[in-house]
């Protein structure tokens, strides 16, 4: 677990046992990055780097062209490790306690800089040395296997800790192997803890689709134009909300790439795929990549360049929230409300019809209502108030400006709403205008409501996602969908709905 205390007492055996009688002068060798943490220490120490702009992400680059040991090296002098941060696996500290505790020598043995190693081995107490990539020789697999027969000697016993492919050779040299996660077929090798999540279920989790109702809004000019029950326009509509799906999920993977140390200092996010070690930095790279080139690619077959820089808008604006606006006071919350107005806007372009200013001015405001609720919550949860929020603008002691923004923010929206009811450009769209009206009286109670679950401790992390699941925000949306659809059609929808 992530702060896990340094190991200096005696621990219960783990299901595995070691013999202490038979085997006190057998060293212990531990592998570390996915082993005894479920962190790759390199892979997110260059993520680290990369991310503090462009000259570091091309420095980045420019390492690894000159060999992993090389850019290993420089990442460990770039970022130093906080080894208090690493989420450590339970079962191998108490396999580590257990050797300890029978008197035999446990080593550190990695393929990941030797200074953090270094710093992993003091955290915990291990002072038998630690065996690690030094200057160019990256000790993974063979090159590990023989920095450990230098030390034992060539026919020497040891007992080894691992959990990838590389460790074959290291298992079958061992006198006893473990594994946390790889287990060859037809091995001795004992699995150590319980089996980590598939790769497929950790993947799935990874891009959120839970988050995907929200491309919903790319639904929107549909409906608002009166086209939707044309198959062919519904059709692109919800092609073009897939594409969203996509785009956002590839965007996803890269967030939690870079939010991976705050993640595993929250409460519950702590067990995002990503930080938990159960998805790796390759994986999660490359699954993004693939997402995000299949939207748009789908997007460019369905709206052609329109559509396509659209998407494209998107992606730069999501990433950059992601890599430093996030950070920026007022400006993060402005950068979402913007962000779900593009999506109606892209819903727009996939169908072919001009959208109204009102209602892409309603949006901006009702989604700056929405933002700031995050905000909001995200505050309210802080347990240093004077302090800055870990990867955002804000102090705690802002709590009072952002809920009067964000309240404010939601009775503009509504302003918005009724002025585009009271528009005489409206009433030629609508068989029954006047209809209009209504929708704000739902939208109020719906605001007002919401900031003051949230006031009260009720909402907890997106105020969308909450939205999506509770009951009441659930029927004053389809209140509002039967005033809208009462609007358009005249006395005959608003019998069907009354029906």
């Amino acid at each position: 677990m992530a702060g896990s205390a340094p190991i200096h007492d005696n621990s219960a055996a783990p299901a595995a046992a070691i013999d202490g009688a038979s085997s006190n002068a057998v060293p212990l060798f531990v592998d570390v990055d996915g082993t005894l943490t479920r962190a790759d220490i390199s892979l997110e120490s260059l993520v680290r780097v990369a991310r503090k702009g462009f000259v570091a992400c091309f420095a980045v680059m420019l390492w690894l062209l000159r060999g992993r040991a090389m850019a290993k090296a420089m990442a460990a002098r770039r970022d130093p490790l906080d080894p208090a941060s690493l989420p450590y696996r339970a079962d191998v500290l108490e396999l580590i306690a257990q050797a300890r505790a029978a008197g035999r020598p446990v080593i550190l043995a990695s393929a990941s800089h030797w200074r953090n190693i270094h710093r992993i081995a003091g955290y915990l107490g291990l002072v038998d040395g630690i065996i690690a990539t030094r200057g160019r020789a990256n000790l993974k697999g063979e090159a590990k296997l023989a920095a450990i027969r230098s030390r034992v000697g060539q026919h020497g016993a040891f007992d080894y800790v691992g959990d990838s492919r590389a460790d074959n050779c290291l298992w079958s040299a061992a006198r006893q192997g473990w594994s946390v996660r790889h287990v060859p077929t037809g091995s001795a090798v004992e699995r150590l803890g319980e089996p980590s999540m598939s790769l497929a279920r950790a993947a799935m989790k990874a891009v959120r689709p839970h988050q995907w109702a929200k491309n919903a809004l790319v639904l929107v000019p549909a409906f608002t134009s009166g086209l939707f029950m044309e198959p062919r326009v519904l059709l692109a509509a919800a092609a073009a909300a897939g594409l969203m799906s996509l785009i956002a999920s590839s965007i996803y993977l890269v967030n939690d790439l870079l939010d991976m140390d705050a993640d595993r200092a929250h409460r519950t996010k702590k067990h995002r795929p990503l930080a938990n070690g159960d998805l790796s930095i390759p994986v999660a790279l490359g699954l993004s990549l693939l997402l995000g080139s299949a939207g748009l690619g789908g997007g460019w077959l369905l709206g052609g360049v329109e559509l396509t820089l659209w998407l494209l808008a998107y992606m730069a604006i999501t990433t950059a929230y992601s890599f430093r606006l996030k950070s920026v006071m007022v400006g993060d919350a402005i950068v979402l409300a913007t962000l779900y107005t593009i999506r109606i806007l892209i819903g727009g372009v996939a169908i072919g019809v001009a959208l109204s200013f009102w209602l892409l001015l309603f949006s901006v405001f009702l989604f700056l209502s929405l933002a700031y609720l995050k905000r909001y919550i995200e505050m309210r949860d802080s347990i240093a108030p004077d302090r800055l929020l870990s990867g955002r603008g804000y102090v705690g002691s802002d709590l009072d400006v952002v809920m009067m923004s964000g309240v404010a923010s939601g009775m503009v929206a509504i302003l918005v709403l009724a002025l585009f009811a009271h528009d005489p450009d409206t009433a030629r769209h609508y068989a029954a205008p006047q209809l209009l009206w209504l929708l704000c009286l739902p939208l109020l109670y719906w605001i007002n409501r919401l900031w003051m679950m949230a006031r009260r401790g009720e909402v907890d992390g997106d105020p969308v996602a909450f939205a999506i699941r509770d009951r009441r925000s659930i029927a004053v949306g389809a209140a509002m969908a039967a005033i809208f659809l009462a609007a358009l059609y005249g006395p005959a929808a608003a019998g069907i709905a009354a029906a």
